[in-house]
């Protein structure tokens, strides 16, 4: 596999890496209630608590078969992130969303699997 071929894999390993800490983290955020976070979302706590940890924890199982090209990883990828993305709007309650760092990194996901899809089959 030439070098061209790999780095779209490797920015999606890094950009899979963030969104495992980020999820970690806003998962540790909501059980602790760090700076009242469980009120300021639209939905229960509860269920962006545990769905969190569940898709940061995909994020991290997920990132070995990126780098060994498996085919179902980048579909998985492709749903993790569409799933944060929709998650966004779930969360803040409304279309007219703030724009985070994780709306961005899930975005940039999507693109990259998108324009890329011919190399990752």
């Amino acid at each position: 596999m030439n070098e061209s071929n790999r780095f779209p894999i490797y920015i999606l390993i890094i950009l899979s890496v963030e969104k495992f800490i980020q999820h970690m983290l806003v998962t540790y955020a909501f059980f602790a209630d760090l700076a009242g976070i469980r009120s300021s979302v639209a939905v229960d706590y509860r269920f962006l608590l545990v769905s969190g940890l569940i898709v940061g924890l995909l994020f991290l199982i997920n990132i070995p078969f990126l780098y060994q090209r498996r085919g179902f990883s980048f579909i998985l990828l492709f749903f993790l992130a569409l799933f944060d993305f929709i998650g966004e709007f779930v969360a803040q309650g409304t279309l007219l969303i703030d724009i985070t760092v994780s709306f961005i990194v899930a975005s940039a996901i999507l693109i990259i699997l998108i324009l890329f899809r011919k190399r990752f089959v």
